[in-house]
C-alpha cells in the first residue's frame, strides 16, 4: 500500500515575506552602526535619520518573522507528526544555533570589545579572555535574554525552537472540535470590518503587563509578546477568512500604520525624555501604558499590511524563489557577523557617514552572498551546520551529476 500524500497549497507569498524581511533586517543591522542608540559596535558620529530607520523596523520586524514561522508550523503540521516536526526542528534550530555561538558570535564579541575599549589585543588571545571577563559577568537568572547573551541576533533561533515544542500542546487543542469550534469563532469575529485588529489586544496586555518587570530587550515580555505572534501566526493560516480580512484591510493597516509611527515620531522627537523612560525603564505609569498600547497596534497595523499585501501582489513562484528561500536561513545566520567585522574596518574610515554604510552594505553583501553561494550551498557538513536540508548526489547516463534535496 502506498501512504497517502497531502496536497498543501503553497502560499507563495510567505516564502516573499521571508525574503523580504530577511533583506530588511540586513540594511537594518548595517543601519545600528549610525542611529542614536547603544549597539555592539557604533560609529564616532550618529545621526537622526538613521535612528527613526531603526525605530520604524524595529516595531515590526522580529514579529514579522514569527508570525511567518507560526504559519509555516501550520503547514507543517499538516504533513508530518508530531516527532518528526520537533525532530526537524531541532536539526535546523538547534545545531545552527550551537555552531553559531561556537563559530560565529566570538568574532563578533572581539570586534564589539575593541570597539568599546574592553579589549586590546589578537583575536587568539581574546578567544579565553572571552568567557570570563565578557560572556558570564552578569547573572540573569532564569531568562530568555541568555539566548541573547550566547548568540547575540542567533536568539531567534533559541526562541523558534523553544516556541515549536511549547506549540504543540496548543496546536493539539486547536486540532480538537473545541478548538476548531474557537477558531471558527474568532474568524467570523475577524471577517467583520475592523475585526482582524481585535488580536491587538492579547499583544498590548503583553507589553503593559510584562515590560515594566522584565524591560530587558528579548527577556521574558518579548519572550511572550514574540510567543503570542507565533500563535497568531498559527491561527491565521488555521481559517482562510482572516487572511482574506489582512487582504481587505491592507490599506487599512497602513494608514493606520503610518499614522501610529508618526505620532510615536513626534514623541520621539518633541518628548525623547519620556520616551526613553517609558522604552529603558518602563513602569505602569498613565504614559507608559499608552506608548506600549501604541507599540503593539503599530506592530500588528504593520504585520497586517504585509500579510494582506503579500497575499494580493507577492503570490507567484519564479525561478529564484526556491532559491532564495533556501538561503535565508544560512544567510541570517552569517549577516550580523560579517556586518560587524566589515563595519568594524570601515567605521574608523575618514569619510562621511553614508558613503561609510554604502561601502559596508556593499562589501558585507558580497561576502555574504559569496560565502553562502560557493561554500555553504555546496558542502553537505556545512549544510547541516546552517540549518539546510542534506544533498544527496545522483549519477545520470551521461556520468554528470545533479543535485537533489532530500
Amino acid at each position: 500500500m502506498y501512504a497517502k500524500k497531502i496536497q498543501v497549497d503553497r502560499c507563495y507569498y510567505i516564502d516573499w515575506l521571508r525574503v523580504l524581511g530577511l533583506v530588511c533586517v540586513f540594511f537594518f543591522h548595517n543601519t545600528r552602526f549610525f542611529d542614536l542608540m547603544d549597539w555592539e559596535v557604533k560609529n564616532n558620529e550618529r545621526f537622526l535619520e538613521p535612528t527613526i530607520f531603526v525605530m520604524f523596523v524595529n516595531f515590526w520586524i522580529m514579529p514579522l518573522l514569527f508570525m511567518l514561522a507560526g504559519a509555516g508550523t501550520s503547514f507543517a503540521l499538516k504533513f508530518k507528526t508530531t516527532m518528526g516536526y520537533i525532530r526537524a526542528r531541532y536539526w535546523r534550530l538547534v545545531i545552527p544555533y550551537i555552531f553559531g555561538i561556537f563559530i560565529l558570535i566570538p568574532p563578533q564579541r572581539y570586534v564589539e570589545c575593541l570597539n568599546k575599549g574592553k579589549f586590546a589585543g589578537t583575536f587568539f588571545d581574546f578567544l579565553p579572555w572571552y568567557p570570563a571577563h565578557r560572556l558570564f559577568i552578569v547573572n540573569f537568572g532564569f531568562d530568555p535574554v541568555w539566548f541573547g547573551e550566547l548568540g547575540t541576533h542567533l536568539w531567534f533561533l533559541a526562541f523558534l525552537f523553544i516556541f515549536s515544542v511549547i506549540t504543540v500542546p496548543i496546536i493539539t487543542y486547536f486540532k480538537s472540535e473545541n478548538g476548531i469550534r474557537l477558531i471558527k469563532q474568532l474568524a467570523a469575529v475577524g471577517e467583520k470590518t475592523g475585526g482582524i485588529y481585535l488580536f491587538v489586544v492579547p499583544l498590548a496586555l503583553v507589553r503593559i503587563l510584562l515590560q515594566p518587570v522584565h524591560p530587558k530587550y528579548s527577556s521574558w515580555a518579548d519572550f511572550i509578546f514574540l510567543f503570542v505572534i507565533f500563535i497568531l501566526g498559527y491561527l491565521l493560516f488555521s481559517d482562510q477568512r482572516f487572511i482574506e480580512s489582512a487582504d481587505r484591510h491592507k490599506y487599512v493597516s497602513l494608514s493606520i500604520g503610518i499614522f501610529l509611527f508618526v505620532v510615536l515620531l513626534v514623541i520621539f522627537i518633541y518628548f525623547l525624555d519620556s520616551l526613553k523612560l517609558w522604552w529603558d525603564h518602563p513602569d505602569y505609569s498613565l504614559g507608559c501604558v499608552f506608548f506600549h498600547i501604541m507599540w503593539a497596534a503599530t506592530t500588528w497595523s504593520w504585520l497586517m499590511f504585509f500579510l494582506g499585501a503579500g497575499k494580493a501582489f507577492l503570490n507567484f513562484e519564479n525561478v529564484w524563489l526556491n532559491s532564495l528561500n533556501e538561503g535565508v536561513m544560512p544567510v541570517y545566520m552569517l549577516h550580523q557577523t560579517i556586518i560587524q567585522i566589515v563595519g568594524f574596518q570601515v567605521i574608523q574610515w575618514s569619510i562621511g557617514g553614508p558613503l561609510k554604510y554604502s561601502i559596508i552594505a556593499s562589501i558585507s553583501f558580497v561576502i555574504i552572498i559569496s560565502t553562502y553561494y560557493f561554500l555553504i550551498k555546496r558542502v553537505n557538513w556545512l549544510r547541516m551546520l546552517f540549518g539546510m536540508k542534506h544533498l544527496e548526489f545522483k549519477a545520470v547516463a551521461d556520468g554528470c551529476k545533479v543535485e537533489k534535496i532530500r
